[in-house]
């Protein structure tokens, strides 16, 4: 499994990898991101960052980071 293909629930049931969100990208918790618990994590982060809410080289860090717990 990778971002990409982990859905949101999956990803903030983790204590390690919403900690790699929270301490990243801290301003994306206002959002009620929650609400996408079926979406995966690829296609949240894609729509993020096109609505210019996380800029990219953020959102690909926290990808590389997730990916490495996983």
């Amino acid at each position: 499994m990778d971002f990409r293909s982990l859905s949101v629930k999956e990803c903030f049931d983790n204590p390690k990898t919403a900690a790699i969100v929270k301490e990243l990208a801290p301003g994306l918790m206002k959002y009620p991101i929650k609400l996408f618990n079926k979406k995966s994590c690829g296609e949240i982060f894609d729509l993020v960052v096109s609505k210019k809410i996380l800029p990219k080289d953020v959102a690909d860090k926290i990808e590389a980071e997730i990916n490495k717990v996983l």
